[in-house]
């Protein structure tokens, strides 16, 4: 009897299979479409001269880097197109100071981050790759990173990369001491591009970017390819990322595929675009950009750097601030701005740049962080919030600026009278110098006519080789021993090549800089920089620097004109796009949408 009731319940089964089966063949399961991989495509940048973090220098060759690779700390979009900072391969780290200022920071990794092959990203990775940077015998160009850790200057003086203060308690957690605690360490050297970790030992011969720790690993890095156009040739080259599936936040990465070209320019790379050849273009062309300017509230990209004069303080006239401040009152910087017809160009107020940012929490992020956090704990990372140290100054801190030039040139007239040049009478003779250029050759032409209108002074004109500069307007001192200027009025520009840090625009005129070509000496001037240097609050050090500027511009060592600017072009359809404001983009969580025609 049982052995019928197994063999009857056997026949039903092998029944309702056959019934499943014939189903199954009627109706198919239903699958989930396949979706087209989503593919940008942006021109950005020339051809990169290496995509090792510690020596990257090409621009756009950043922007690479921040997508194959991982810091400590990474950016994220902060709601209106701009990065901010958050937790990256670390989840967290704490902070402890001693009595003399000097802070010490240990962060934990988390425990889901790998290499693109799978092997696992340890705390002594970070350890080789930033004695790797330090090392002198390197000459890497990004190795004053690290300046702010304990131990650099001996790491430079000895070559023994072991002095570097930083180590690994174990696989998961990273300490570094400090120099004081500046505030540029997290952003500037935590998530930043060139101290990114490399993997210190490859198999073979394998490229250092073969294995990647970012949202991306590298598929293809093509040789570059000489272009012929009706206007010239130019090189182009394709930098291929794919979506990293061994990123610990891949799910969060929208943009399957990333395809750098290198730009061709503005011209070619615009018309590529219209015809959706690519979906970004770092540059658009002036004509349409004119259009732009005129037709809507546009304010152009900052991309940190300052054009100015800079004037010889060690011999006369201009060791005299009233002489200096007259030739400064004297100008009219929105002029210029628009007798040179770049709509790139803003008139400076200052000599810091937009895009370099304050870090203290600004007011808004300070009011947006106690309205929504109700626990009481602070986040892992906070966040200043995108807080410009220029806009700032011109609201709240310093300046009040002046839209009456009429009034400031006769404040100049009376100023240069004081110092004994009623009208210009007696003043000597002056040279200008700078790189020959249209550019450079414009704006001396307008500044040698304002100052002859406006202070009844002839200044005479001299375009130099870029040589000839360095000879002439390069830093000539030491550091701790002041410069011999060996010009009377240079033009200069001023750029963060690595640091996109106010002190990367001040510090330099501190008395004991090599890099103070004016040869200017404030002793109030040099104790803010050096408290600023010290300050272990983010709002003291920013309130020191705001003071700082405050008297370089009243001294007027160095006056600035204008501020250099940048522009792109992203497809309607491409959302989720956000950069920094050093020019660095930023694809990952970028969503190619349907447009609605």
């Amino acid at each position: 009897m049982k052995s019928t009731i197994r063999s009857l319940f056997a026949v039903l089964a092998a029944a309702v299979m056959l019934l499943t089966a014939c189903e199954t063949q009627d109706e198919p399961p239903v699958q989930d479409p396949v979706k087209d991989p989503v593919i940008v495509t942006a021109a950005l940048g020339a051809t990169p001269d290496s995509l090792d973090p510690a020596q990257c220098t090409t621009d756009g060759g950043e922007t690479i880097l921040f997508h194959l690779f991982e810091n400590l700390l990474r950016w994220e979009n902060n709601g209106s197109g701009f990065a901010s900072l958050a937790p990256g391969q670390a989840s967290s780290y704490t902070v402890e100071t001693d009595y003399l200022g000097n802070a010490t920071y240990t962060f934990t990794l988390r425990e889901d981050i790998f290499w693109s092959d799978g092997q696992p990203v340890t705390a002594q990775q970070y350890v080789s790759a930033w004695q790797r940077l330090a090392n002198p015998a390197h000459r890497f160009p990004h190795s004053a990173l690290l300046s702010c850790i304990a131990g650099y200057d001996s790491v430079q003086q000895t070559g023994d990369v072991s002095q570097l203060k930083v180590s690994a308690a174990d696989n998961r957690t990273l300490v570094v001491v400090l120099n004081g605690n500046p505030p540029s360490f997290l952003p500037e050297v935590c998530a930043g591009a060139y101290t990114m970790p490399v993997r210190t030992f490859l198999p073979g011969n394998a490229p250092i970017t073969s294995v990647t720790n970012g949202a991306y690993t590298l598929t293809s890095l093509s040789e570059p390819l000489t272009v012929a156009t009706e206007t010239g040739t130019y090189q182009e080259y394709a930098v291929i990322l794919t979506r990293s599936e061994s990123y610990y936040d891949a799910g969060n990465v929208s943009v399957d595929q990333i395809r750098f070209i290198s730009s061709s320019g503005s011209d070619a790379d615009y018309a590529k675009f219209l015809r959706g050849t690519v979906d970004f273009a770092a540059n658009i062309p002036a004509s349409v950009l004119e259009s732009i300017a005129l037709s809507e509230n546009w304010l152009p990209e900052p991309v940190t750097s300052t054009y100015g004069v800079v004037f010889n303080t060690q011999s006369a006239p201009f060791d005299s601030a009233d002489v200096r401040s007259a030739f400064h009152l004297a100008i009219d910087e929105q002029a210029i701005v628009d007798a040179l017809n770049d709509f790139a160009l803003r008139p400076a107020t200052g000599l810091v740049p937009y895009g370099v940012e304050d870090y203290g929490i600004s007011a808004a992020a300070k009011e947006a962080k106690n309205s929504s956090d109700d626990s009481g704990k602070p986040p892992l990372v906070i966040t200043n919030g995108y807080w410009d140290f220029r806009t700032h100054s011109e609201e709240i801190v310093t300046l009040t600026i002046s839209d009456n030039y009429e009034s400031d040139c006769n404040e100049a007239r009376l100023l240069l009278a004081s110092a004994g040049y009623p009208d210009g009478t007696g003043f000597p003779q002056a040279e200008y110098i700078y790189i020959d250029s249209p550019e450079n050759s414009a704006v001396a032409k307008l500044l040698q006519a304002v100052w002859k209108k406006e202070l009844g002074v002839t200044v005479l004109l001299r375009a130099v080789t870029s040589e000839e500069y360095s000879q002439l307007v390069g830093s000539t001192g030491t550091d701790g021993e002041a410069a011999s200027p060996a010009f009377q009025i240079a033009a200069a520009e001023f750029v963060a090549t690595d640091r996109y840090d106010v002190l990367a625009f001040l510090s330099r005129w501190h008395s004991a800089s090599a890099e103070n070509i004016a040869g200017y000496s404030s002793k109030s001037f040099d104790i803010l920089i050096s408290a600023a240097r010290a300050a272990v609050a983010a709002e003291t050090h920013d309130a020191y620097l705001h003071d700082a500027e405050a008297i370089l511009l009243d001294d007027a060592p160095v006056v600035p004109l204008f501020y250099r600017g940048s522009s792109f072009a992203a497809a309607d359809e491409l959302t989720g796009l956000y950069r920094a404001p050093n020019g660095v983009f930023f694809f990952y969580q970028a969503k190619q949408s349907v447009p609605d025609n």
